[in-house]
Formats: structure tokens, C-alpha cells, sequence
């Protein structure tokens, strides 16, 4: 399975529960009381609360980077469909999960999963007489 990256305090928390928390935080409960209500650390609503007061919004920023051109769903076609067809190539596992990646992302999620596009085939072992 890849490596999973560690997730902050505040992304532990739904959109619903940030809600929450801003709301609790304002009829006057303390971070404690609102933690426990939510089974949450306090530094956990505390950041959320943090969060509100300085930017006025509750919502999760944008990660940096590229973001992804697949979805969780389509890299699950493409594993499955690489452990069903096992001498499948990249090309042919493209076609088949039907979205518009390219074979390079292809290769790129089946790595994620130790997996590699093509397998080698079995071969006929040569006789003597196919080496002369």
C-alpha cells in the first residue's frame, strides 16, 4: 500500500464538526467542553478555532503541488485491472479503465501498489537443437 501522509489536527475534522466547533465556541462553551463533545483533542479545536477567528472561514486550504489526475476510484480500476489481467500493458490497462490518463500515470499508480504494467511472459525453454 503507499505511504500515507500524516494528516494535521485540523483536517481530522468534517466540515459539519468545524461547523461545530465555531458554533459551540460562540454560545460561550470552552475548548474542553467542546472536545469532549466531539471526542476531538482540545489543540484540535483550538486550530479550528484559530482558524475562524483569523481567516473568517472554516474550510481547508488547498494543498500545494499538482493535484492529482486521477480519482481514489479510477486508481482502484487500474489496480484491479492490472491484477486481473495480469500481462496486461500500461496502453492496454489505459483503454480499459476508459478515463483520459496517460500510460506514464498508468505506471505511476501501479507502482504506488508494487505493482509493474507488463509481466514477462513464460517462455519455451531452448533444446539443444534450437541453439545449433
Amino acid at each position: 500500500m503507499p505511504l500515507r501522509r500524516r494528516r494535521s489536527h485540523y483536517e481530522q475534522l468534517t466540515e459539519f464538526e468545524r461547523g461545530r466547533v465555531i458554533g459551540l465556541r460562540e454560545g460561550g462553551f470552552s475548548f474542553r467542553d467542546i472536545a469532549e463533545r466531539l471526542g476531538q483533542n482540545v489543540s484540535t479545536v483550538h486550530d479550528c478555532w484559530v482558524r475562524w477567528s483569523r481567516d473568517g472561514t472554516a474550510s481547508r486550504r488547498p494543498g500545494s503541488g499538482r493535484p492529482r489526475g486521477t480519482t481514489e476510484r479510477e486508481d482502484r480500476r487500474i489496480r484491479r485491472t492490472a491484477v486481473s489481467h495480469r500481462t496486461a500493458s500500461a496502453a492496454e490497462i489505459r483503454a480499459a479503465v476508459g478515463t483520459t490518463v496517460t500510460q506514464r500515470t498508468v505506471r505511476n499508480r501501479l507502482l504506488d501498489v508494487q505493482l509493474r504494467a507488463r509481466r514477462p511472459v513464460a517462455c519455451i525453454p531452448l533444446t539443444p537443437r534450437h541453439c545449433r
